[in-house]
């Protein structure tokens, strides 16, 4: 699984032209309001994502 979540990350991050981490670290340093945006949706998908794999979400 870890895997599969690693190769689905860098996909992504080649498909978006950069990471996450990066995205967030540098755009918001920036102030920019998307990046504050971008980092928050990174968290909730985290987070949503471990609540379907541990089965918490009902």
């Amino acid at each position: 699984m870890a895997f599969g979540g690693g190769v689905l990350m860098g996909l992504g991050a080649r498909w978006a032209g950069g990471c996450t981490s990066g995205h967030g670290i540098s755009g918001t340093m920036q102030l920019a309001l998307s990046s504050w945006i971008a980092a928050a949706c990174f968290f909730a998908g985290g987070i949503a994502g471990a609540m379907l794999i541990y089965r918490v979400l009902a």
